[in-house]
């Protein structure tokens, strides 16, 4: 049945809304990987101007007009059809609710403010001294307060930003989800062994970024529709049906860092060039349906596929191979168990899966308290410093190990960091009934390199479904039940046991 000429109208005008956000976006990468340090402040004014642009078209009245025309002409369609397109217009409503409430002119001061602080941050951090970011962090700080202001909330400012990653989550739910965690994830930490490194010599940053141009293709994102390349600050970005960007860093010292960072990445493009193969797009329910499902999805393929040991088995002879390594001193064993080694960090980014959460749970407890005014931010370095010694019991000996580790915070992403967490509950319990599923399917990892089947089940069960559903009932109707943090904490303790 052909759709009435409301509904391609009102199409029509989405479509050219998504091409100004992806040009934004697209700016946005380039900033962070190809442009020259002095095109930082035009740089902003552009990405504030498209910003504001496109904000206008969201909450103007043409719009609005076309989306009721289009509204009404749903009546005259098959009954079959009708829900999914309640659904579309349903999630129009609440995008258009929040962004109206948002003056254009902050839409504007927000992106030229947090772009520009990109930058001041980079260069801080690269000084590791967080006195020269931390002006810059006070404006954002105020900005977000603003915006959660702007939005609404009936408990914390934190709740109103917290929603905007993961839609009906409460800052005093996740505290105690968290706090349950930590009790849970005390015992295991204590049990788990640390290995050492077997990598006696630096390996050379071409020879990881050889190897690393692989993996991608390997899991199933196509060469022909994703690039890697290098940023301070490893991430992955979609500007468009078949234009998925994934970025690493590379350590000579430590080499798998930069593997881990583009299985991670990967993830996150999977995922979006699943979102981009949903009948239609681009619309409004051929999206993520929350960062907890995003965050889910790379954490899977960094950690329950990435470091298993039919994942290693199949690449551990080109690892080997393209880093010029002897196999006879670096076993498989040994390799494997390093991989798999609990080993307080520093850093989140390099944290091992059993102490990565305690990393964010530091983070969601020091940004609440920010933007909930419990704390300031000339002291973060005091408090980020205590809390790691509380908490890893390790010394934090600069700024740039410390507080100004992450990129999150410069973006004005505050909400964003709890959404790792929600994601590696997710992916413990999506990986977990896959394998119900898919009894067989180590053999095809291991001795094929075949990642297929997984690729396939996430695609059908979480991938085209975008926005159908919200996050916990797309776990629900995925797992059969409601996310429980009980498959992570198991998965974590059979790792734990595997290699000790």
């Amino acid at each position: 049945m052909a759709l009435p000429n409301t509904i391609l109208t009102y199409r029509n005008f989405f479509r050219k809304l998504k091409s100004f956000q992806d040009i934004t976006s697209l700016l946005h990468w380039d900033s962070e990987v190809t442009m020259p340090k002095e095109g930082s402040e035009y740089r902003s004014q552009q990405i504030a101007d498209i910003s504001q642009l496109t904000h206008d078209w969201l909450t103007g009245e043409e719009y609005q007009t076309l989306i009721q025309e289009a509204e009404k002409s749903i009546s005259s369609l098959d009954p079959s059809q009708r829900s999914r397109w309640q659904r579309e217009f349903a999630i129009l409503a609440e995008e258009r609710d929040k962004a109206k409430k948002l003056p254009s002119e902050f839409v504007a001061e927000f992106a030229q403010e947090t772009n520009k602080a990109h930058g001041v941050w980079a260069e801080a951090r690269k000084n590791a001294k967080f006195s020269d970011f931390a002006s810059t962090l006070e404006k954002i700080v105020s900005l977000s307060k603003r915006q959660a202001d702007y939005i609404g909330y009936t408990s914390t400012a934190y709740d109103a930003l917290l929603d905007g990653y993961e839609k009906g989550a409460k800052t005093e739910e996740i505290a105690k989800l968290f706090d349950r965690l930590k009790k849970d994830l005390i015992p295991i930490v204590a049990s788990a062994k640390s290995f050492p490194s077997p990598l006696s010599k630096p390996i050379p940053a071409a020879l990881q970024e050889s190897f690393c141009k692989d993996l991608p293709s390997l899991l199933g994102l196509s060469r022909g529709e994703s690039r890697l390349d290098t940023s301070h600050h490893p991430f992955s970005t979609s500007l468009g049906k078949y234009d998925k960007r994934i970025t690493t860093r590379y350590s000579e010292s430590d080499p798998l860092s930069s593997i881990f960072g583009v299985l991670h990445e990967t993830g996150h493009s999977l995922y979006e060039a699943g979102l981009s193969r949903i009948e239609d797009w681009p619309n409004p329910i051929a999206e993520f349906c929350s960062l907890g499902m995003h965050e889910s999805q790379s954490r899977l393929w960094e950690n329950q596929v990435g470091r298993s040991r039919s994942f290693w088995e199949f690449i551990y002879p080109k690892v080997m191979n393209d880093f010029q390594l002897n196999e006879n001193e670096i076993t498989f064993q040994s390799l494997y168990q390093y991989i798999n080694s609990t080993q307080k960090s520093k850093i989140r980014v390099e944290a091992d899966q059993v102490t990565y959460n305690l990393h964010i749970i530091l983070r969601f407890e020091i940004e609440s308290d920010l933007i909930n005014e419990k704390i300031k931010v000339k002291d973060l370095p005091e408090i980020w410093n205590s809390k790691i010694k509380e908490y890893l019991g390790l010394k934090i000996e600069n700024d740039a190990e410390g507080v100004l580790q992450d990129i999150h915070w410069s973006m004005g992403a505050f909400g964003y960091f709890p959404t790792y967490t929600l994601g590696n509950i997710f992916s413990a319990q999506l990986f977990s009934k896959f394998e119900s599923e898919n009894p067989d399917y180590n053999e095809a990892f291991s001795k094929r390199g075949d990642f297929s089947s997984l690729l396939d089940w996430l695609r059908k069960k979480i991938h085209l479904r975008g926005k159908e559903l919200d996050a916990q009932d797309l776990i629900k109707e995925a797992t059969g039940e409601l996310p429980d943090a009980k498959h992570l904490i198991q998965y974590l303790k059979t790792k734990v046991a595997e290699v000790g």
